[in-house]
């Protein structure tokens, strides 16, 4: 769901951190999907389980201590800890557009997530928590929007420089969701969680997950900012100035 794969997909590495004749992607045009999304799977395959050298932290499984998701209309708050997410590195492009006069990028990316969590789920009218431990997945469709600058360092070095990015995500297919028996047993016989119908549970399942995915790739986009830094723009893309 997404990230600011303009930059992620195209770095390349030497030095410290691979050997000195071993990239981890290709530069390639900007209208190349194919080269970009070799570029991308290339460069998640060598970087998914972090570059402590270079501050990029390891992606898959994706492990994140805490993370609140609050629905102020329904008066619930779900309180993740422990929250952990796999797939991330077999992230496929679904859709690229890169504008060189605006300097703005909307990639859109399609991903099949596993999360696993232990949760609480306070109740705010009963000032109630239920607490249990959960998994789902989902495939998922996730767009980032972003800017980006070039410029150019003390040793007349161009790099890329990504704005503040938006990310959003789509849930392709519904999440299927597993609950450990004494969670399941707990919210069945619960009357606040029993007056949520299906259809508003189904909806609460969809936004949860999608809220987890962006969260996610905030991840993603450190890791691109933090490689940028010390990646050429040139190394990035063979078309653009």
């Amino acid at each position: 769901m997404m990230a600011v794969f303009a930059v992620l997909m195209l770095l390349m590495l030497s030095g410290s951190v691979l050997s000195s004749d071993e990239s981890i992607a290709v530069a390639c045009s900007i209208n190349d999907i194919d080269c970009l999304s070799k570029s991308t799977e290339k460069f998640l395959e060598k970087t998914h389980r972090g570059i402590p050298a270079w501050n990029i932290v390891a992606l898959d499984p994706l492990v994140i201590p805490s993370f609140d998701i609050v629905f102020d209309n329904e008066g619930l708050i779900y309180k993740h800890q422990n929250l952990t997410v796999t797939g991330l590195r077999n992230q496929k492009i679904s859709d690229f557009k890169m504008d060189t006069k605006t300097k703005s990028v909307v990639l859109t990316t399609k991903a099949d997530l596993d999360i696993v969590t232990d949760i609480d789920v306070l109740f705010s009218k009963s000032s109630k928590t239920l607490s249990g431990h959960y998994k789902s997945h989902a495939s998922v469709l996730g767009t980032a929007t972003y800017k980006y600058d070039l410029k150019t360092d003390e040793k007349g070095v161009t790099h890329f420089h990504v704005g503040p990015e938006t990310i959003t995500c789509k849930v392709v297919d519904a999440p299927s969701v597993e609950l450990n028996p004494e969670f399941q047993q707990t919210l069945s016989n619960d009357a606040d969680a029993k007056a949520f119908s299906q259809e508003k549970k189904n909806e609460l399942r969809e936004k949860v997950f999608c809220k987890i995915t962006e969260k996610a790739y905030t991840y993603v986009v450190h890791n691109i900012r933090e490689a940028a830094k010390a990646v050429p723009s040139s190394a990035f893309f063979t078309n653009i100035e």
